[in-house]
């Protein structure tokens, strides 16, 4: 099958009106605050890793840090070979906006035509807080529902009380974000100073009390778990 430019505006934009679509929670604004969005794909199978990942690095460079509302971007690979595209914006317009202008760049096209489509996924999160682990070289990324009868007053303690208590005094940790969307799934983004660090505290945090309680609360059907070694593009 042949994926196009389009076909991929298509896709993004589909599955970005199914994980931000408007709800009537008032308390859930996502203009209030620095948005996160989070694509996922791989790579087409005859497509060079390194070749990707120049192209890829040229997009940051010549295209989306150039956009309005632009703070950060990042690009990660797993193990298995599994992309994750993060970016920063100031505001889900600014967001838009670029996704537009992309969308609609001849000059990219050979950059979308690199991506398996019927593989990516994008979700954009209010994050608590702005990024700040410019010296990270591992994120881990987990997304899930709460259950429907949450509290959401004494979960959202309680999921700051995961950082203080535990994940916070290992070593190696840089900075962990927590954010919801308008649908109401949850989103945590841990930075580690590397992969072994991550690793390092993984185990012991499946096993700590403060752990065990956050879990407790997740729908687990809908959990999503992403481990990235960050590509760094500008050292």
């Amino acid at each position: 099958m042949r994926i196009t430019l389009n076909s991929i505006f298509l896709l993004v934009m589909s599955l970005c009106i199914s994980s931000c679509g408007m709800n009537e929670n008032p308390n859930q604004n996502m203009e209030a605050k620095t948005i996160m969005e989070v694509t996922t794909f791989n790579i087409i199978s005859t497509i060079n890793p390194m070749a990707f990942a120049n192209r890829d690095a040229q997009i940051e460079n010549d295209f989306t840090s150039k956009q309005p509302g632009f703070i950060k971007r990042q690009s990660g690979v797993d193990e298995k070979g599994n992309y994750v595209v993060i970016v920063y914006w100031k505001s889900v317009a600014n967001a838009d906006a670029s996704m537009n202008k992309f969308m609609g760049d001849a000059s990219v096209a050979d950059y979308a035509k690199m991506i398996d489509g019927p593989t990516m996924k994008m979700s954009r999160y209010a994050m608590d807080k702005p990024f700040n682990a410019e010296t990270s070289r591992f994120v881990e990324i987990m997304s899930f529902d709460v259950k429907p009868d949450t509290d959401m007053v004494k979960f959202d303690v309680l999921n700051q009380k995961v950082e203080t208590d535990f994940t916070g005094k290992r070593k190696g940790f840089l900075q962990r974000l927590t954010g919801i969307n308008e649908a109401g799934k949850q989103v945590v983004a841990v930075y580690w100073a590397s992969k072994e660090t991550s690793d390092a505290a993984l185990q012991p945090f499946m096993e700590a009390p403060i752990s065990k309680e956050f879990m407790q609360e997740m729908n687990q059907a809908t959990v999503a778990m992403g481990r990235y070694k960050i590509l760094n593009y500008s050292n």
